[in-house]
């Protein structure tokens, strides 16, 4: 199934004004091979597109976005579950990042020129004019992550570069919110046809065939991927296995550990057992900065001193729900840091319908952690969505 702009018209309701059956059409379904045909000729068009126009699509984006709050949220609530002050702030830093790249190229931040003028003596041999700049590489496939329906998903960062590089964007949505997924890219859609952006420059598809087919198809040249380790493993052996190989930039996860000093726990114990509650369980454990290993100098004490914990809540967290699931994620497993440290064995434990205790064990999470980062993708990643392009001495310069 596919999202295009064409099914996005300017006759249809403001951004504003849409309700999901508006901005969400019946969405009939293309072909996939349809949609990468598209995207290259999206490519081609794009690629002329200079930096100031690009940031001016962007920034159109940003303001449809910004205008369909009122629809976008409670989509985004009801399948994610997550709290609806949570997904507004979310919703805020998506659109702040796709104001960020379009400030960044606005004022030429992200040109990547050199020029080495021609030397003839040059100590190591005669120079000659060298000039370097860089190109769009094409159609970029983005896999959307479950649990950050905005920030991460159809109009997220991975997005963002892509498109502030010049090229076309296929999203695989995620199927743990699809009708969002919808409806943010026709909101997107439609803000950059009526910006005069290049037809088909952001297109949806659905399904875990389709984002494997694509993955190996020539017309794509790079693919952006958030999510469980061993989904984004099995992409990446795609990405490679291609005839002509395409870069692959994933995130797949961290164990971010944290070590408790001697000293540090006899001065607050109680606060940093605390804290790391809090920050294992801060939007229902799928922060990237969650802690995956503790090292404490009394496992005994340190489990004692967590504070309680029931399905979906800590006492320590303001925003509980269901954890947003990863269609790719592994099934938990955990293996005890100390051999014979029977209260850390007994507390060492996963359940899919909520976050788990921490605890100090070596373990790994039903979903992989996320980026946290403003910019999740800063200048440099919209470098590496392009190729460099050198010009031949006496060519002119890019």
């Amino acid at each position: 199934m596919s999202t295009t702009p064409s099914q996005a018209t300017p006759s249809q309701a403001t951004p504003s004004q849409a309700t999901p059956s508006q901005a969400s059409p019946s969405h009939a379904s293309l072909p996939l091979d349809t949609v990468l045909d598209r995207a290259a000729a999206a490519g081609v068009r794009a690629r002329a597109v200079p930096p100031a126009e690009r940031a001016r699509l962007l920034t159109a984006v940003a303001d449809a976005l910004d205008a369909a709050a009122g629809t976008l949220v409670p989509v985004a609530h009801r399948e994610s579950h997550l709290p609806e002050a949570r997904l507004t702030g979310e919703l805020a830093r998506t659109t702040f990042q796709c104001r960020l790249f379009a400030e960044r190229l606005a004022s030429g931040a992200l040109d990547d020129v050199r020029v080495d003028h021609a030397d003839p003596d040059w100590p190591m041999g005669a120079r000659p004019d060298i000039r370097r700049t860089t190109v769009p590489l094409g159609p970029v496939l983005v896999f959307a992550a479950s649990n950050f329906p905005f920030a991460f998903s159809v109009a997220g960062g991975d997005t963002v570069s892509a498109l502030a590089a010049g090229c076309p964007v296929v999203v695989k949505a995620h199927p743990g919110h699809p009708e969002l997924s919808r409806l943010t890219a026709s909101v997107a859609s439609a803000a950059l046809d009526d910006a005069g952006a290049p037809a088909h420059l952001l297109q949806l598809i659905e399904g875990e065939r389709e984002g494997a087919d694509a993955v190996q198809d020539h017309r794509v040249k790079a693919v952006g991927f958030t999510g469980s380790t061993r989904g984004g493993r099995y992409l990446f052996q795609l990405a490679a296995d291609r005839p002509d190989p395409i870069p692959f930039y994933g995130e797949l996860g961290s164990t971010n550990p944290v070590v408790v000093t001697p000293a540090g726990w006899a001065e607050r114990g109680t606060d940093i057992a605390t804290g790391f509650a809090a920050s294992f369980t801060l939007g229902s454990g799928q922060f990237c900065t969650q802690p995956g290993v503790v090292f404490v100098p009394d496992v005994d004490a340190f489990v004692g001193a967590l504070p309680p914990l029931t399905a979906g809540r800590c006492s320590t967290t303001a925003s509980p729900g269901p954890t947003p699931t990863d269609s790719t994620s592994s099934p938990p497993t955990a293996a005890c840091a100390r051999p014979g440290a029977s209260a850390a064995a007994r507390a060492c434990r996963t359940s899919r319908s909520c976050a788990p205790p921490p605890t100090p064990c070596a373990r790994t999470r039903p979903s992989s952690p996320r980026r946290s980062s403003a910019l999740p993708r800063s200048s440099s990643s919209t470098a590496a969505l392009t190729r460099s392009r050198r010009s031949s001495p006496g060519s002119a310069a890019p």
